[in-house]
């Protein structure tokens, strides 16, 4: 996460210098879209001013909080890497608003969607992490055992193959989809051999309980709180129970 941090930064802070006067009617977005016209009437040296600014203070400013956040408290650092970077260029894109509202209607059309486009994305965002932090709750029904919540799963007694009590989670090499930061890991992963995990893991926690299956990856999910031996024996009981009513 620290190299993410680094990396994510510098490619900031390095965007205040990559677009120039030269370059900008390809590289500069909204600007090489502009006709002919809107081009000749746009302020550029003083726009890319205020961008080279923009970038060196939110390069910088991005590295040092994450650090910080690295440091304090990890699980807000998915929170700052998802949500700062749209803060950020919504600010900027506001701020800027005043070389664009003067051009053509066209022009105009482009940045009012694009704010529209930024603030979406920033709702979509928000509202997947909160999503993502939700607890899993596991339901017991007859005939399967439900977990609940985000990447959530059933599976039914009979395609359990083994339970596990693992003290630690094995080595994860990937993140295929879901969602992952100090606290939380939930959704599909991949581990060093190539074998796919489903992670509903709410840190800290204990012991994990590994449940394999027939058609489910392994699902690996904390327990916090709850009586890790306890819950292994009910679910073997279950299974029990249910191989004797069939």
């Amino acid at each position: 996460m620290l190299f993410v941090i680094l990396g994510l930064g510098g490619v900031f802070f390095g965007m205040g210098y990559l677009i120039t006067e030269r370059n900008a009617s390809m590289l500069l977005s909204g600007y090489n879209t502009m006709n002919s016209e809107d081009q000749k009437s746009f302020p550029l040296k003083e726009y890319l001013v205020d961008f080279k600014r923009f970038h060196q203070w939110f390069g910088a400013g991005f590295t040092a909080l994450g650090l910080l956040l690295y440091v304090l408290n990890e699980h807000w650092l998915g929170y700052h890497l998802g949500v700062t970077p749209l803060l950020a260029y919504l600010y900027f894109f506001w701020q800027t608003r005043k070389y664009t509202l003067e051009l053509s209607k066209n022009s105009r059309n482009q940045f009012w969607i694009g704010l529209a486009v930024l603030l979406f994305t920033l709702v979509f965002v928000v509202g997947m992490l909160f999503w993502s932090d939700r607890e899993n709750t596991v339901v017991w029904t007859e005939k399967s055992i439900e977990i609940e919540g985000p990447y959530g799963v059933v599976i039914p007694f009979e395609q359990i193959e083994s339970l596990e009590l693992l003290d630690e989670l094995p080595e994860i090499s990937s993140r295929l989809h879901g969602y992952s930061t100090g606290n939380v890991a939930k959704g599909k992963f991949k581990g060093l051999k190539g074998v796919h995990y489903r992670l509903l893991l709410d840190k800290p926690y204990g012991k994990i309980l590994q449940i394999n299956s027939t058609d489910e990856d392994p699902v690996f999910l904390a327990l916090e709180g709850v009586d890790e031996i306890a819950l292994e024996k009910q679910l073997i009981d279950e299974i029990i129970n249910q191989e004797q009513d069939n």
